[in-house]
């Protein structure tokens, strides 16, 4: 009878160390991913089944290759991570994930996630690949460098986007490249200026590039680019072809999601991860849909000649 005991004494562990794992790859921030469809949805693609089996795996590529990064670079950092007052609880360095353990699960999702780039096309598969490299110079080199570091990370997310546009063999739109390009700029400041913020008076490890920035900098940069993004976005929808530049009615959404940020921001010191805030904050993530619900009805108003 005490043998047969064991497994469920010990399947509070292993329910433990499964979790462990998810947690080290990261799934809230699979949001970074969506950036994928946004070729399908302004090239109207989205009408078509054909054009969704390509961009959801894709998207599934896209995921299972973030979550290598995410694990490859608890991997890099868990040393620095365990002096961190927050960061120490992560699965490498807390001890949960043994570093074999990760290095296996980063193969597995890395290959995973090429192969199903590799399905789509050949395209979206060197894509993919690039991605893996850019987020590896940013670990090793990028991060480190003052702006560079802002620019490695908009890099990661404007080939999500040209991943979204292979895969359904149309060519990236300049004024996506420019709104993606911007809008990441401004997430990535924004993060720096966060982390600055909260390096006041705390105590523990912190990324050695805050030391190169200053709030005025970083505060006269966001300025520059959430102007630029807004101006930028205005300007793309009124060359929209709808009638009495209907898609004009996008742009409240996008000021007040922006000027959310830049609210939280400065009310709140922890906002380190934009990502986790579209899942923590209500009114953001409430915008977010109302933009998108209204964006997809514009489009489909315009191609039925309603608009």
């Amino acid at each position: 009878m005490g043998n047969q005991e064991m497994p469920l004494m010990e399947a509070p562990g292993e329910v433990s160390k499964l979790r462990a794992l998810w947690r080290l790859m990261r799934p809230r921030q699979w949001l970074k991913n969506l950036l994928v469809f946004a070729p399908l949805v302004f090239t109207e693609s989205f009408l078509r089944l054909a054009a969704w089996p390509p961009a959801l795996i894709a998207f599934a590529s896209f995921c299972l290759l973030s979550s290598t990064v995410y694990t490859l670079n608890d991997l890099h950092d868990a040393a620095e991570d365990r002096l961190h007052p927050k960061k120490r609880h992560r699965p490498i360095a807390s001890g949960l994930v043994a570093p074999t353990k990760a290095t296996a699960l980063a193969a597995v999702l890395g290959v995973l996630g090429l192969l199903l780039a590799a399905s789509v096309n050949p395209l979206v598969a060197v894509i993919a690949v690039g991605f893996l490299v850019v987020n590896a110079l940013y670990t090793l080199v990028l991060r480190s460098r003052v702006l560079v570091d802002a620019f490695g990370i908009s890099a990661g997310f404007l080939l999500r986007a040209a991943a979204g546009a292979a895969a359904l063999h149309v060519s990236m739109s300049p004024w996506l490249f420019v709104l993606v390009l911007l809008l990441t700029l401004f997430l990535a400041l924004g993060k720096r200026r966060s982390e600055l913020r909260a390096l006041q008076g705390a105590t523990g490890s912190h990324r050695g590039v805050l030391e190169r920035y200053t709030a005025t900098l970083l505060d006269q940069l966001l300025a520059v680019t959430v102007s630029s993004t807004i101006a930028l976005y205005a300007v793309y929808s009124f060359y929209q072809p709808m009638h009495a530049h209907s898609f004009m009615l996008t742009i409240p959404f996008v000021v007040y999601g922006l000027f959310r940020y830049l609210y939280l921001l400065a009310a709140n010191d922890k906002v380190e991860n934009p990502d986790e805030m579209l899942v923590a904050d209500g009114p953001t993530l409430a915008n977010l849909g109302l933009w998108a619900v209204s964006v997809v009805a514009l489009l489909l108003l315009n191609r039925q000649g309603i608009l």
